[in-house]
């Protein structure tokens, strides 16, 4: 099985080849310009680069959100060109459990440690949910977080599973706040710089069922700031 894993739905894009598991090879992008700019170029020099014409792929994953609003539907938009072009399968992706699974823990035991992958939605808000450390199962569900509730959410449902915990992603500042005014006396580390890689996105996969172009559907988590307008729910 040959896997082509992408994500766009954060600050960074990646895109990354896999065979029966074993990584081909893969490209990070840390730009600055928009993902409609570097995603593609990025995905054809990967393909270059591992010599790997685009029929031989068999399925493409894609993270679907939460996170960017237009990262992920530059991301999906693209994948289902592709895959509509060439009548290939997508498997859909959580952002926040390709993230826990793009970075190594090297401080704790994975089997007492909660994983706590985010990403920034700004005001205090983060994308988040909280998986086991050891068998990456959802203990908090995906969506979007007023970080001090998530914090007291990790309090009153997690301190007593867990012994440690580590937060991960862009939003790991508001995080960091909020935990210390929720529960200052957890063991916790903080890993602002981790972000999507495609290896995360190749084992967030594992076990997803395939889906046809059409059935893909984007997981923002929130309304889009435009919907907030029209709606009258925020002016600011």
């Amino acid at each position: 099985m040959l896997i082509l894993a992408c994500d766009t739905s954060d600050s960074t894009c990646c895109a990354g080849l896999y065979r029966d598991g074993r990584e081909l090879g893969y490209e990070l992008s840390m730009e600055r310009k928009t993902h409609s700019e570097t995603f593609m170029p990025l995905v054809k020099r990967v393909m270059d680069k591992c010599d790997v014409p685009f029929d031989e792929i068999d399925r493409i994953a894609i993270t679907v959100g939460p996170g960017s609003f237009t990262g992920i539907r530059i991301g999906v938009s693209a994948v289902l060109g592709m895959a509509a072009a060439k009548t290939k399968e997508i498997i859909p992706v959580s952002s926040t459990l390709a993230l826990a699974r793009s970075f190594e823990n090297v401080s704790f035991d994975k089997k007492g440690t909660c994983y706590i992958p985010c990403f920034d939605a700004r005001n205090n808000r983060v994308f988040a949910q909280a998986t086991d450390g050891d068998r990456y199962e959802t203990v908090i569900e995906e969506g979007a977080y007023d970080a001090a509730d998530l914090a007291k959410k990790i309090a009153s449902d997690l301190l007593e599973k867990y012994e440690s915990f580590i937060v991960v992603g862009s939003g790991a500042d508001s995080m960091a706040k909020a935990i210390e005014a929720e529960c200052p006396f957890i063991n916790v580390q903080y890993a602002k710089g981790a972000v999507i890689l495609p290896r995360g996105v190749a084992l967030a996969a594992e076990g997803v069922a395939p889906q046809k172009p059409e059935e893909i559907k984007a997981k923002y988590c929130a309304v889009s700031r435009a919907e907030r307008y029209q709606t009258g729910a925020e002016l600011k």
